[in-house]
This record gives structure tokens, C-alpha cells and sequence, in this order.
């Protein structure tokens, strides 16, 4: 090589965004006078590993087999298509420093707004300019890392989600007593994108046993067979596994004939499971990584809402992401209703929760990127949860009446499920769209094994 490697990084442009430095893409080629110098780094070198190792099978030399899957369309080649490497590796430097401003802000809450249970004019305002810089700082990262792969912002931006509750939490005095034993707890409990869970008696956190980590690694391993499977069947059918249908948006009313046509139904119950699997996912990587690294026991955050459901409030409360449901509770609900009424406190815990699914809109499919303002755009995840608050009402006056509980108990449990799902199914599509719509799927596609027809 003609000239030294120091002067080929001297040719590095002074532009160059902060993820191409610490990741540096494959074969990436600086000019070094007349010759040309590549460094493609480790992850440079497995992502080209991956690429070329060939895991294709064809069903259509599989005789009588290959008959029947032929004439059912689903016969042909098929491919295992590996995971991008260097988009897993984007996904944990982002989830790293997402982390590590987590232990900044601990700290900062921990000696600012922690002390005392009585709200202050300190706790407010300290409070808040953390709350604002969590919502500012994804934004940051996402330029500084040249960051535009959604699932990637996404994995980023969760995180920031539970500091923002976590900040108000703080704030209204309701962190939970074991978290503030010490500096080194609170930061545990504040900065991991996971539920370390105390004891009710001593305040203490609880150990993970032998079984935990067994089952905790169980499950990353079931949840990754499940979503990997899921991916592979939706995928091949551009995730409308029952077709296009033209239902309006949330501003367009709703149109009985269309929102409960059999097809809609379907592709938003296919959605809606394909986010359960994907958070219980996520949920089982990051808890099974805190419970390893800080030896305690995680809360379980997704618990098959969409087939086990037994009402509304045990969907949204004790099964779909309750690691949200539980920061909320505490910065939302609790601060609402010691000084109002539990209706309320549900509303504003609903239309919060809308809130921050707008900003995970904004700033995972709309900024800086080009997006038609006719596909994504902003209020259909708010729209969606209030309609969810008017649902959760409905079940509290219906709750009352013997003959409801009856029924109830009387039907099996899948039956029971559909009847609970089936008021919100019909605008699941006022959430899942601008995901849809935004490229979000197929950039999911990049983080996981999958089986793709070629």
C-alpha cells in the first residue's frame, strides 16, 4: 500500500456522521493520493459472511409434497434471510447511550426532585426541564448516528418514553420506596428499559432465582421463534394477509359496513399481534439482559393480551405493556387522582398515553424522513386510546349487572377474548397505519431471521 494508514484517515470527511465513525460500513474506501484504502471492520466482515452463506430450499423438488404446496401457491424457493448486522449494531449503540443519558437523569432526580413527598416549586421546575430535554434528546441522536431505520428509532426512543413517567413520577412523590434506598438502586431502577420489582413488605428488591433466569432465557428464545415466524407469513403478503381495504381514517368517521368487514378485521388483528410479539420480544431481550446484570427479578411486561384477555381493563392493565401501564399509573394516574376523580384520572392516562404515541410517530416515521402527509400523519394514535378510555367506561357501567358476569364466566376463554377485543379491533387501524404506511415493518424485517419466497 502505497501510503500510510494515517493519512487515509486524515482524507475522512469532517462531515462524517458519528455512527459511520464507530461502525464504519462495509468496505467503506478513502482516497489516499492515487491509491484507495478500505477498513472494513469486524461487523463489516460477518454482515459479508452472513450474506454469502446460501440457506435456500426448494419445495418444488419435494415430489408429491411439492405438488400440493404448488398448487396451494405456496410451493417454489425460499430463502433464511440473516439479520443486518450493522443495523443491530446501530440498534445497540442507540439503546447503549439511550441508557446512559438514563443514568445522567437518575442522578440529576435523585438529589433534585426525589427528596420529599410534598410537591415544590424546585420539584416542578427541575422536573420539567428534564422531562423536555427527554423528549428533545432521541431527536438528537438520530442525527448525530445518521439514524433512519425506524425500528431502530424506535428500539432508541422507548427508553426516553419510561424517563418521561419516571421524571413525573418523581415529581407527584410516587417513586416506589425500595427504588430510592440508594443512589446506586434509583439509577438501576430509573436508567434499565425494564421493571425491577421490590417486595411489598421490606421495600427490597427481589432476587432473581435459578428458574428466573431459566424461564427469562425461555422466553427470549420463544419470542424470537414466534415473531421470526410472524414476520416471514406477513411479509409475503405485504402485511395485509387478507388484502387492501378502504377504510377511512379516524377524521373520516366510522362506517359500520366497512369497519367490520372480515377482511379489516383480520389484517387489524394480524397487526395487533404482530406488535404483541414484537414488545414481548423487545420486553424478554431487555429484561432478561437487567435481571443478568443487576441479579433482580424484572417484571413480565407482556402477557398475551390478544388471545388471553379476560376484559378490557385486564387487556390494557395487567397485560398489554405493563411496564407503561405501571409508570403511568404512578406519574399519570396517582398525581390526577389524589386531587380529582378516578374518571378523570383515566382520561388524562388515556389521552397521555395517545400523547406519547404521537411523539413515537413523529419522531420514528416523520422526522427527517420523506413521508406523504396523506399516509403518516399525527392524531390517529390519540384518537385511537380515547376511544379505548370510552371502551374502558362502558365496561365499568356493564360490570354491574349480574347477568354481564355471567356470560362471562360462562364462555370459554378464546370466545371471551375475541368479544373484548372485538370494540377496539374494528380502528386498530388508527394505531397500526402510520407504522404501516411509514416503512416501519419492512425495517423490522432487518433486525430478525426470516423465511422470504424468493
Amino acid at each position: 500500500m502505497a501510503a500510510a494508514p494515517s493519512n487515509c484517515f486524515d482524507k475522512v470527511s469532517a462531515d462524517e456522521s458519528l455512527v459511520e465513525l464507530l461502525t464504519s460500513p462495509f468496505e467503506k474506501t478513502f482516497e489516499c493520493g492515487r491509491d484507495s484504502c478500505s477498513f472494513p471492520t469486524a461487523v463489516d466482515r460477518l454482515q459479508n459472511a452472513l450474506s454469502s452463506v446460501d440457506l435456500s430450499f426448494d419445495f418444488s423438488k419435494a415430489g408429491f409434497i411439492g405438488d400440493w404446496l404448488e398448487s396451494h401457491a405456496v410451493g417454489g424457493k425460499y430463502s433464511v434471510v440473516f439479520p443486518d448486522i450493522r443495523t443491530l449494531n446501530s440498534l445497540y449503540l442507540g439503546i447503549s447511550i439511550s441508557i446512559s443519558f438514563g443514568v445522567l437523569f437518575s442522578i440529576l432526580l435523585y438529589y433534585l426532585v426525589v427528596p420529599g413527598q410534598k410537591l415544590s416549586t424546585r420539584k416542578i421546575f427541575s422536573g420539567s426541564i428534564l422531562l423536555a430535554v427527554a423528549v428533545l434528546i432521541p431527536y438528537l441522536l438520530f442525527d448525530a448516528l445518521a439514524v433512519k431505520n425506524t425500528a431502530v428509532r424506535f428500539t432508541i426512543c422507548t427508553p426516553f418514553v419510561l424517563y418521561g413517567f419516571k421524571v413525573l413520577e418523581a415529581i407527584f412523590g410516587f417513586v416506589p420506596v425500595g427504588a430510592k434506598s440508594s443512589l446506586l438502586m434509583y439509577c438501576q431502577y430509573f436508567s434499565f428499559p425494564a421493571e425491577i420489582l421490590f417486595d411489598s413488605d421490606t421495600s427490597k428488591p427481589i432476587a432473581a432465582s435459578r428458574k428466573d433466569f431459566i424461564e427469562g432465557a425461555k422466553n427470549v428464545m420463544q419470542c424470537v421463534f414466534r415473531i421470526c415466524v410472524l414476520c416471514s407469513y406477513l411479509s409475503y403478503h405485504n402485511y395485509r394477509p387478507f388484502g387492501d381495504t378502504n377504510v377511512g381514517e379516524f377524521f373520516d368517521g366510522v362506517e359500520i359496513g366497512k369497519h367490520l368487514n372480515l377482511r379489516h378485521l383480520g389484517n387489524c388483528f394480524t397487526i395487533a399481534l404482530f406488535f404483541q410479539q414484537a414488545l414481548a420480544l423487545g420486553d424478554a431481550v431487555m429484561g432478561n439482559t437487567v435481571q443478568i446484570v443487576t441479579g433482580y427479578k424484572v417484571l413480565k411486561s407482556m402477557r398475551n393480551p390478544m388471545l388471553a384477555a379476560e376484559s378490557p381493563s385486564d387487556f390494557w392493565g395487567r397485560r398489554w405493556n405493563v411496564i407503561v401501564h405501571s409508570v403511568m399509573k404512578r406519574g399519570v394516574y396517582k398525581a390526577v387522582r389524589k386531587y380529582s376523580s378516578r374518571t378523570l384520572a383515566s382520561l388524562l392516562v388515556f389521552i397521555a398515553s395517545g400523547l406519547f404515541h404521537e411523539w413515537l410517530v413523529h419522531a420514528v416515521l416523520m422526522y427527517g424522513r420523506s413521508v406523504s402527509p396523506g399516509e403518516v400523519f399525527l392524531g390517529s394514535n390519540t384518537a385511537f386510546f380515547v376511544w379505548n378510555f370510552v371502551v374502558i367506561m362502558v365496561e365499568r357501567l356493564l360490570a354491574r349487572m349480574k347477568v354481564v358476569k355471567s356470560i362471562g364466566k360462562a364462555l370459554p376463554r378464546p370466545l371471551l377474548t375475541l368479544l373484548i377485543i372485538m370494540p377496539s379491533l374494528p380502528v386498530a387501524h388508527w394505531f397500526g397505519n402510520p407504522y404501516l404506511n411509514g416503512g416501519f415493518f419492512a425495517d423490522y424485517e432487518q433486525c430478525i431471521i426470516r423465511i422470504r419466497k424468493a
